[in-house]
């Protein structure tokens, strides 16, 4: 019988093939994924199968490396060895600062081996075996390190399939094999742990992506709700500047209508003068002219009012320790200047505590809400107007009553709003003396409200807060304002 033909490839050559695909295989996932380590990783298994496909030509002869041949080969398996360990460990993570130190051990043995096989007559093949295997252990170790700081990851697994390089030949020689089949058993550890280290290299790779997947999820919802929101203020602001165009276009038929009277009359007063002078009737002129300056100055105060309800929002807040009652008492005379002739209302103030706020803002607030009381109490038989103030914890309230003509429920939820008024035209005014105290009290940090109307309790009692109130001559520490416990009001009469 014919002999069989001899296989296609040897044990070795067969290795090395399957060593070199794992060598393509980590070439492309670095090309793919630019994963650290995975260059070292596929020029050290290109080396690896390079040495295995040239297997069955090196010759294991004697106990030592000593022939040209065997130090070529020698080396290359040797650095083929330490750029996996090295690889493996970038893969894994270089520890930064002194902690790599603990990694030189296994790694500069290696190193020397590869010089002493360059450069010494012989090397004992056991020493040689040791330094090239060593970094392994250290690779091993370091995988070890992290599978307790990343645990999930399958370092565990991937330092045990380390040891397997290192830990066979010994295990294999301890068994009884001969030491020139050694490379048959090697090849296929290296073939094993490749496999393995890949494996474990797709999986980290696999982890990654779906954390990535669900990072992106949470973003994208993140992203959602923020447009969620975003369009949730779009519409906010939207009705906001919609009621801003309104306010505006009522504002200016409101100021088109207090202005074209007085204008209107001082036009007409202003062409019967013209023409009564023209005549030759010099009384007629004289009369119109005192009328004329009355409409003046009506559109001048007007025009004032306005101006000081826009200047309310510009100025800085500069607070200071103060006591209402002084300023109470100076709003009220300011009010009784200008008023016009009749009953002086009883001005009755509580004892108020010290605040700590910005009197050129609550002046303006005293002065209006007093002049409203006075002007809508000015019918009533005996006009009456208290101040009243309650504390809670740090803030102060204080109400201005009086006993005039009063407030609907109706009427008292817009009573604030820019040129409204309550009676219309049973009472002079252009409806901004409250918006003006709605604006400096939100400017100091309170709030204003129109208390409901009661049968018991004639008249309006408009009320606002606020904050930072110590009782009346309490000592500051460093010019702070320390809070008092709410204290229950009493009246004080001020001379009126």
């Amino acid at each position: 019988m014919d002999a069989s033909p001899p296989p296609l490839l040897s044990v070795l050559q067969f290795e090395g093939v399957v060593i070199a695909a794992l060598a393509v295989m980590f070439a492309a996932t670095w090309r793919r994924s630019r994963e650290e380590g995975t260059p070292l990783l596929a020029l050290g298994f290109a080396l690896t199968a390079l040495w295995y496909l040239n297997g069955d030509r090196i010759a294991y002869v004697g106990p030592n490396i000593d022939s040209d041949q065997q130090r070529v080969w020698s080396s290359l398996i040797g650095l083929a060895a330490l750029l996996i360990s090295l690889g493996v460990i970038r893969y894994l993570g270089v520890p930064r600062g002194r902690r790599r130190w603990w990694l030189a051990p296994f790694l500069l043995p290696s190193v020397l081996t590869l010089i002493a096989v360059a450069l010494t007559p012989e090397v004992p093949r056991r020493l040689f075996h040791v330094g090239v295997l060593l970094p392994y252990a250290g690779a091993a170790a370091l995988a070890f390190r992290r599978s307790v700081q990343y645990p999930g990851d399958r370092h565990l697994l991937l330092g045990i399939v380390l040891l397997v390089p290192p830990l066979t030949p010994y295990i294999l020689l301890a068994a009884g094999l001969p030491p020139t089949q050694l490379k048959y058993f090697a090849g296929a550890c290296v073939v094993l742990f490749g496999l393995a280290l890949l494996v474990i290299s797709l999986l980290r790779r696999q982890r990654a992506l779906d954390a990535e997947v669900l990072r992106r999820a949470a973003a994208e919802e993140q992203l959602r709700e923020a447009n969620t929101r975003l369009e949730a203020r779009v519409d906010e602001r939207t009705v906001h500047l919609r009621e801003l165009i309104q306010g505006l276009e009522s504002f200016n038929r409101s100021v088109s209508h207090d202005l074209r009277g007085p204008l209107g009359g001082m036009s007409n007063l202003a062409r019967l003068a013209n023409e009564a002078l023209a005549r030759g009737d010099a009384s007629m002129a004289q009369r119109a002219l005192p009328a004329i300056a009355t409409q003046c100055e009506a559109s001048a105060r007007f025009v004032g009012t306005m101006l000081e309800l826009a200047r309310l929002g510009d100025l800085p807040l500069r607070p200071q320790p103060l006591c209402p009652a002084e300023l109470v008492q100076s709003a009220f005379d300011e009010v009784m200047l200008g008023a016009p002739p009749g009953p002086r209302p009883a001005l009755h103030c509580a004892e108020l505590p010290e605040v700590n706020t910005d009197p050129r803002l609550l002046r303006p607030v005293l002065v209006n809400l007093i002049g409203n009381a006075v002007k809508f109490s000015r019918r009533a038989a005996q006009p009456r107007i208290e101040i009243e103030g309650r504390s809670a914890g740090s803030d102060l309230t204080l109400c201005v009553r009086d006993n005039g003509v009063g407030l609907s429920a109706a009427q008292a939820q817009h009573i604030f709003e820019p040129f409204y008024r309550a009676h219309g035209e049973l009472y002079e005014g252009h409806g901004l003396g409250l918006s003006i105290v709605r604006r400096a009290v939100q400017a100091l940090g309170g709030r204003v409200w129109a208390e409901p109307p009661t049968q018991d309790a004639p008249g309006a009692v408009l009320c606002f807060t606020l904050p930072g109130a110590v009782p009346c001559g309490a000592p500051r520490l460093g010019g702070a304002t320390p809070s008092t416990p709410s204290t229950p009001s009493h009246r004080a009469s001020l001379p009126a």
